[in-house]
């Protein structure tokens, strides 16, 4: 099983944006492209993958998945314990729910346990 990577568009880089949009890998080798929103905020992304992250020292780890119905509510499965801060994103390019099942398989599988997320890329680098 692969291990989910984060890193950021070169747009967003170049725009200092890197901690707003940023690439989860999958299992499969497939890039998706998130969006940080707020958590409270979730509920307005109807048809979208949500994940919530939370910091560790070795970058950063799923600790849910689902997706966000068209009612708003939140449908998906914890991995591991919620910590006390998490970071939110949405993928808004799943166009259905097959596709959405789809993108969420992936990264769950890449997960794999709640596998870390790499961290951005450091600026001097």
């Amino acid at each position: 099983m692969g291990q989910l990577q984060h890193d950021a568009p070169r747009a967003a880089e170049a725009l200092g944006l890197v901690e707003t949009y940023s690439y989860l890998r999958g299992a499969s080798g497939k890039r998706y492209l998130f969006t940080s929103v707020p958590e409270e905020s979730l509920c307005d992304y109807p048809g979208a993958v949500a994940v919530r992250t939370s910091a560790r020292s070795n970058g950063r780890r799923i600790v849910w998945i689902g997706e966000i119905d068209a009612r708003g509510f939140e449908h998906g499965s914890a991995i591991g314990r919620k910590p006390r801060r998490v970071q939110t994103f949405v993928h808004l390019l799943a166009r259905d729910p097959d596709a959405r099942r789809a993108v969420i398989r992936d990264l769950r599988n890449g997960a794999d346990g709640a596998m870390p997320i790499r961290a951005p890329r450091e600026a001097a680098e």
